[in-house]
């Protein structure tokens, strides 16, 4: 008889979101989106609901999140894993050490690997992230059961790290597939994918967090669904996301009126709407005179966005042609220039200054 597992990781309730306006609403969404994973896990049937680290955020987690943790787990009814990751690492004090969800609830409270049962032929090992860092969780491990053997865990893939992402729990694929493990079921990487062998078998799959965090983030946020039946193990990808994120620019050149700017902008922001969080960097060298207005753009357009945030990085003027002028007005923007290599601030000078050598009035950014 086949077993079902639907697995999930990097939900990161109580997240702050400092990056953009509207966090309170994005926030909101990461307890929506849980919801979703425990409607998916009813609709299929599923056997088993395993998360792979990174539920919550340890430091804003509080007494509300155990409460709506232990709702949504009774809910679902069915055995609960839970593998804590970094951001909700086991520990004493902990919510997930507190003991106040359910019954069905296991949670891994080891940088080692513990075993369950999940059918007579399927074991589960799981691995918890503790205050102190874990070394490579597959280093010593073998897993030597007979029949399908499922490992839990939250790690970095070392070949696929993101840029910028912290490496914790580093592993491999040849790591898992020597460790004997059919297939690792993790967490930390928030653009989901499964990594398989040549011949298609899965090695190990992340689902990606259930909404987008940061800007730069795969495009796949969801859970997965496995399924386990005899020496067949199948990986699905479910996309649960409501909301998006999105890092764009809108190119200005030419722009000869403020009309043709916010026209342009209007293009770039025509396929999206109220669940779409929009960083906007104006870029571009839009005809001289032509204004540039980030606040007029946000009170035009950020009503029908989640939120909307807008950067000018447009050049009024050919800088480098300017600065070999032999004029006080050449000087001045040679040693703004200049200023620019080690000063950010030197870069929005030179914006006022040549306003000024030109007679016109600028909006400030952000």
């Amino acid at each position: 008889m086949a077993v079902t597992i639907v697995h999930c990781a990097d939900v990161h309730l109580e997240t702050a979101f400092t990056d953009l306006r509207g966090g309170s609403r994005r926030r909101a969404a990461l307890a929506d989106a849980f919801t979703r994973v425990v409607d998916l896990a009813l609709r299929r049937h599923a056997d088993a609901l395993t998360i792979g680290g990174d539920l919550y955020e340890a430091e804003r987690a509080g007494p509300q999140t155990a409460r709506f943790l232990a709702a949504q787990f009774a809910r679902f009814g069915g055995p609960v894993f839970i593998a804590p990751g970094n951001h909700d690492p086991h520990a004493g004090g902990s919510l997930l050490a507190r003991g106040a969800f359910p019954p069905n609830v296991r949670v891994f409270n080891e940088a080692t690997w513990l075993s369950y049962p999940l059918a007579d032929d399927i074991t589960l090992y799981g691995f918890a992230h503790t205050p102190a860092e874990p070394g490579p969780p597959f280093a010593s491990a073998r897993f030597e059961r007979a029949g399908t053997r499922i490992a839990l865990a939250h790690g970095s893939d070392t070949a696929r790290c993101p840029p910028g992402k912290r490496v914790t729990a580093p592993f491999t694929a040849r790591a898992v597939i020597e460790s004997g493990a059919t297939l690792l079921l993790t967490g930390h990487y928030h653009g989901g994918y499964v990594e398989r062998t040549a011949d298609g078998r899965p090695v190990f799959a992340y689902p990606g967090s259930l909404e987008p965090i940061k800007f730069g983030e795969g495009d796949r946020h969801g859970a997965l669904v496995v399924t386990v039946d005899g020496s067949r193990v199948e990986v699905e990808q479910v996309d649960l996301n409501r909301t998006r994120v999105h890092d764009l620019a809108c190119d200005l050149d030419g722009a000869e009126s403020e009309y043709a700017v916010l026209a342009l902008v209007e293009d770039t922001l025509a396929d999206l709407g109220a669940d779409d969080y929009v960083r906007l960097r104006l870029v571009g060298r839009p005809q001289h005179g032509t204004r540039v207005d980030p606040a007029l753009v946000t009170d035009r357009f950020a009503a029908a966005l989640g939120t909307f945030d807008v950067l000018d990085d447009t050049l009024a003027h050919d800088y480098e042609a300017l600065a070999r002028e032999p004029t006080v007005r050449g000087h001045v923007v040679r040693d703004l220039l200049e200023a620019a290599h080690t000063d950010p601030e030197a870069a929005e000078a030179l914006r006022y200054a040549l306003a000024a050598f030109d007679g016109t009035e600028i909006a400030p950014c952000g």
